[in-house]
């Protein structure tokens, strides 16, 4: 009988990540693994867990483990100035999409039918909507980027708290969950109205919150680097350039704060028309595995 935490030792040795196919690991992931709801995207992954420092991916078939520097329970603010800057974040994003994306592109045909739960036209569908949604970031960022933050964010916001509240009230009847809906949807449309109205402190306070995570970033991953330069789990070149991209973007949130707001919808729009992309490329090959089985050449 093995349990995950068996094949950890190696993570207390210096190295980055351990995978552990399912069939080792016997015994089922002890209470003390929470699922974590909010992650990095990572490749294939189906469900995420934490144990103290210990981070695991979920695949079909392994766990895959890494060990961050604090726990993001006790520590959430060096968790995510040391083990998830921005930089690293945008960075697995955009992996995980080119990864996904390559995978689905190149999957069996018929699999790609039996393993899909929607018709490829809706999945086209998101994909467009989601290039939409990509080149409106990129129009604003090129023409008024303000607009997001005085007009988009508010009324995101405030459709979201009256969306809860009305759910609340249709849920009435159960008065426990009804009452935090209504609460947390009065709570979300209040933020959304006050946005409206003070959009510029908002957007002051973000500029100020990036610009310390950036920093403080930047900081403690040159530091490492420095100190444990023939000792980094991810390679040199690899933590170095994430120390530096994170000072390249700190020093522009203090001369250049519009240019950073620029830069930072871009990437959004980036992420975006990529996920697009690969959404209706998938959709694409799901068409066509579609016709052959009619043609019936799969029977």
């Amino acid at each position: 009988m093995s349990t995950l935490e068996s094949y950890l030792d190696a993570l207390h040795q210096g190295v980055f990540q351990v995978v552990v196919p399912k069939a080792l690991v016997t015994e089922p992931l002890e209470p003390a693994w929470k699922r974590s709801a909010i992650n990095v995207p990572s490749p294939e992954t189906i469900a995420s867990y934490r144990r103290g420092q210990y981070h695991a991916h979920e695949t079909a078939s392994e766990y895959h483990v890494h060990m961050d520097r604090y726990d993001p329970e006790k520590n959430p603010i060096m968790h995510l100035i040391d083990d998830a800057p921005l930089v690293l974040m945008i960075h697995e994003t955009m992996e995980t999409i080119l990864v996904t994306g390559r995978d689905a592109t190149r999957k069996d045909p018929m699999q790609r039918l039996l393993d899909q739960r929607i018709s490829w036209g809706l999945r086209m569908g998101f994909g467009a909507l989601l290039w939409a949604i990509a080149a409106i970031l990129l129009f604003l960022a090129f023409y008024d980027v303000t607009s997001i933050f005085a007009l988009i964010l508010p009324s995101l916001l405030l459709v979201i708290g009256l969306l809860t509240i009305g759910k609340g009230i249709r849920q009435r009847k159960r008065k426990e969950y009804a009452s935090k809906d209504v609460l947390w949807g009065s709570l979300v449309a209040f933020a959304g109205i006050a946005l409206f109205v003070f959009w510029e402190l908002y957007l002051v306070l973000i500029l100020l919150v990036l610009m310390v995570w950036f920093f403080s970033s930047a900081a403690v991953t040159l530091l490492r680097v420095v100190r444990e330069r023939g000792n980094l789990p991810n390679g040199f070149w690899y933590t170095l350039g994430l120390g530096v991209s994170s000072l390249v973007l700190g020093v522009l949130a203090v001369i250049l704060p519009e240019g950073l707001v620029d830069l930072l919808v871009f990437l959004l729009a980036g992420i975006v028309l990529m996920a697009g992309a690969f959404l209706v490329l998938d959709a694409y090959g799901m068409r066509n595995a579609s016709r052959l089985m009619e043609e019936g050449d799969f029977a």
